[in-house]
């Protein structure tokens, strides 16, 4: 069992007995500060540790293995090589979400008030780096997807990935050439946007029981804010849900990759 799950259920354990800590302490010879710390899950102790513990509740180790038994799995080997590139994918998702306010401003002037407020030059290089950053964004997930060895995430990304490339060739390409009808494109997006966020949105509800509440939440504001895409005349709603959407994915993010120094750095006592 992994922490914090391992301490909550010695926590149980001990109150179950109406133990306070210091009188576990002093039946199975742990300092307090030990028994602190494993419960408040900052540590992973050893297992003779844990067995010193529970012996101190009488409680059978096998028993307490099959009752912690969890059928959550992940690549573990994938998590502890993921770190440095679970951090790019973190910078990435935050230079996406800040640059996404200017280029949303930039796209709105330009196709529907018919506007260029920048030269070409800097239209194009704000396009750039919102793509590039959010590769990086969408990346991460397709690790996140392996790790947790959750095909739909990866395959989802993959398609929101191949989506996007094509939809911002199209917003460079089409300033030297007459592109179709805005409201064509507006359709097109929104219908192709909302039935890929849909499936990513539903493959997030699949972590829910390794990453928790914001996995849960994450996922349901971003199959929320597809629902408003494919209903199209409701798009601009779901580009307001997507704003709470992509903060929690980031969220997300930066949960997986502390998840990677806690494999990493964790204490054994």
């Amino acid at each position: 069992m992994k922490q914090p799950e391992l301490g909550q259920k010695i926590v149980t354990l001990r109150k179950q007995k109406g133990f306070t800590q210091e009188e576990l302490v002093e039946k199975c010879n742990i300092n307090v500060r030990t028994i602190q710390r494993i419960e408040a899950g900052e540590v992973t102790p050893r297992s003779y540790t844990i067995k010193s513990i529970l012996d101190a509740l009488d409680f059978d180790l096998e028993a307490f293995e099959k009752e912690t038994e969890t059928d959550v799995t992940f690549n573990e080997t994938m998590l502890s090589n993921s770190k440095s590139f679970l951090t790019l994918a973190v910078i990435g998702a935050i230079i996406y979400f800040i640059i996404g306010f200017p280029e949303f401003a930039l796209d709105w002037a330009r196709f529907f008030e018919n506007e260029m407020i920048l030269g070409n030059v800097a239209y194009i290089s704000v396009k750039c780096i919102a793509l590039v950053s959010y590769l990086y964004f969408s990346i991460g997930f397709i690790r996140v997807g392996k790790i947790f060895e959750n095909s739909l995430l990866t395959i989802s990304t993959y398609v929101l990935i191949a989506m996007t490339l094509l939809f911002y060739v199209y917003d460079i390409s089409s300033l030297y050439f007459d592109g179709f009808a805005i409201e064509y494109v507006v359709v097109i997006e929104s219908i192709f946007y909302g039935l890929g966020g849909f499936l990513f949105g539903y493959s997030l509800l699949k972590l829910s029981k390794p990453l928790g509440i914001v996995a849960t939440v994450a996922g349901g504001f971003k199959m929320a804010s597809s629902v408003f895409l494919l209903s199209v005349f409701l798009g601009w709603l779901g580009a307001l849900f997507l704003i709470p959407a992509v903060l929690l994915e980031i969220v997300l993010l930066y949960k997986v990759k502390t998840l990677s120094n806690a494999k990493n750095v964790s204490v054994a006592i």
